[in-house]
């Protein structure tokens, strides 16, 4: 049942999650988004807000015809956070779209489009028509693989945990072995899914990529693959010692030590492929996460072998040694989990703000209540455990009524069974954190400002205020408070520190006294200006100006 729940998790996450979230955004570009030029520029320099790997054909810039106008030969610019590729010369006048795919620096794919005009602006439409996004079924599976390597992770580090730690008995029967062999199995196929999937994935392609070995020799040139080889590596090496394990059904202190750091260096590949390697306090984030993996481990994996098999097959002499003993190490590993928690969730989320304002922290305040009612139950488990089993420093450990001890495990069972099913969703979740934007780079708080133009009052809104696309909201109110009905409205912007602009954009009438607009563009950060002309009749219309920050 609970691989079941795991299966179902995963899925139901991997179908929510998009195929290419970009983690590195894209800050500025020359030319700029929209640009009008009189002269055909020289190549195309592409600004993202962290470094990118870029490959021959990560930009291709194509004319109207939709031919090719670049040497295809893209590459690094001086900054590793730039991508860059040179053009054709002398170009004709018209309009030219480049579109972008690079990888950023935590091995996700950014992708987009700009177009730019030579001899005058751009047709509008034409990066919007540009197709950049990779493969949604290789989203799906890739988002899968992912939730099944920390699934598989967590039950073969935990299990060897608990199966040498706490109950070395335990290795002599035949179901902890075969979970531990099926764990180290799944470990292994996600490892390779990963390994296969992520070149189709990066490179925009379908399942059909799978079988090319230009796609695949990318990957395991690049720094996601060689973590990947790293952990199969690791993982092969654990498999003489575990055999060893289970085939004497004893704890040596030697292999054990090999087995440990081999777990350790499986957790630090899982924890070295995501936002954690990317920033500032690389290094610390790294050791967190590799805590918090091994800490969430100790606690899912010890969760499966006590409701799976300790309550099952465990003498009552057993339980009395081991729960008591289990109910203290989990209480190391949750706060383990929730301090390395509490740490990335303030690297990467960055404002409190962001937890609401965006779908990474939205979708990580889900996490957190499903973690809380996990450790709501571990909890009501401690309790019953240090009811049941009082231990003194005189006295041998008790054990409760032989006629009600059958209900009791009964009802732990339970309890522990339904921590693993919260367990099992809260790595998925985990499993779409890894593959959305986080908090920090995907944040920006929305502008809000209210003005006047002649008689009307006028609030404005914009969001998000950051490069790129932004959706801008007007309500004008006559001097009673009422919605004033518009007959036309628009929007001029400029970026007056640049002389870019103005670009006039039409907006739409959404309802009485609203007007709305999806087409707005800021191609640069800065201080930008928003000049409203709205019209409320045949003969009168009123201007406004605001200015709002882009970052």
């Amino acid at each position: 049942m609970t691989f079941l729940v795991m299966a179902t998790t995963s899925i139901g996450f991997g179908l929510g999650v998009p195929p290419a979230s970009a983690h590195a955004l894209l800050t500025g570009s020359d030319p700029v988004d929209g640009a009008a030029l009189d002269v055909a520029p020289t190549r195309v320099t592409l600004d993202y807000s962290e470094s990118v790997r870029v490959s021959r054909d990560s930009i291709r810039v194509l004319d109207s015809a939709g031919r090719r106008v670049d040497d295809g030969r893209a590459g690094s610019g001086p900054k590793a956070s730039q991508a860059t590729v040179a053009l054709r010369p002398g170009l004709p006048n018209g309009t030219y779209v480049a579109s972008w795919r690079v990888i950023s620096a935590d091995s996700h794919p950014v992708s987009g489009a700009l177009a730019f005009g030579v001899g005058g602006p751009p047709d509008a439409a034409a990066a919007a028509a540009s197709g950049t996004s990779g493969s949604s079924t290789v989203g799906v599976v890739f988002a899968m693989a992912r939730f099944l390597g920390y699934a598989a992770t967590a039950l073969l580090l935990g299990v060897c945990f608990f199966l040498i730690v706490l109950w070395p008995t335990g290795l002599r029967a035949a179901g902890p072995g075969r979970l531990l062999m099926a764990a180290w199995g799944l470990s292994v196929f996600a490892a390779f899914a990963q390994l296969l999937l992520q070149g189709p994935y990066a490179a925009g392609l379908g399942l059909g990529g799978l079988g090319q070995w230009s796609v695949l020799s990318t990957t395991l040139a690049d720094r996601f693959g060689h973590l990947l080889l790293i952990r199969l590596l690791a993982l092969a090496l654990m498999v003489p010692l575990v055999r060893r394990l289970l085939r004497t059904g004893s704890v040596d202190p030697r292999g054990n030590g090999e087995l440990a750091g081999l777990g350790v260096v499986v957790a630090v590949t899982l924890a070295m492929i995501g936002h954690a390697s990317v920033g500032d306090l690389a290094w610390l984030a790294t050791t967190s996460t590799t805590v918090h993996v091994i800490a969430m481990s100790v606690w899912i994996g010890g969760l499966v072998m006590i409701a799976g098999f300790l309550v099952r097959r465990a003498s009552a002499t057993e339980l009395a040694e081991i729960l008591p003993r289990w109910s203290k190490i989990a209480v190391v590993a949750v706060v383990a989990v929730m301090v390395s928690g509490v740490f990335q969730g303030w690297r990467e989320v960055g404002p409190p703000r962001a937890l609401i304002d965006t779908s990474y922290g939205r979708l990580l305040v889900y996490k957190v209540w499903l973690v809380l009612g996990m450790i709501a139950l571990g909890a009501l488990a401690r309790r019953w455990v240090r009811r049941q089993y009082r231990t003194n420093r005189n006295q041998p450990a008790g054990r409760p009524d032989r006629s009600s001890h059958a209900v009791l495990l009964a009802g732990l069972r339970r309890g522990v069974m339904a921590e693993i099913v919260l367990g099992a969703v809260v790595l998925g979740i985990t499993a779409g954190l890894v593959n959305m934007v986080p908090g920090r780079t995907s944040y920006s708080p929305p502008f809000s400002d209210t003005t006047f133009a002649g008689p009307m009052t006028v609030k404005v809104r914009v969001s998000p205020t950051r490069v790129g696309a932004q959706t801008l909201d007007v309500q004008a109110t006559d001097p009673s408070g009422k919605p004033q009905k518009l007959v036309e409205a628009s929007v001029a912007l400029s970026l007056p520190a640049a002389d870019l602009g103005p670009f006039t954009v039409p907006l739409s009438l959404a309802a009485p006294g609203h007007a709305r607009s999806d087409g707005i563009r800021a191609p640069l950060p800065g201080e930008w200006q928003l000049r409203l002309t709205l019209r409320v009749n045949d003969f009168d219309q009123y201007v406004t100006t605001v200015f709002y920050q882009v970052r």
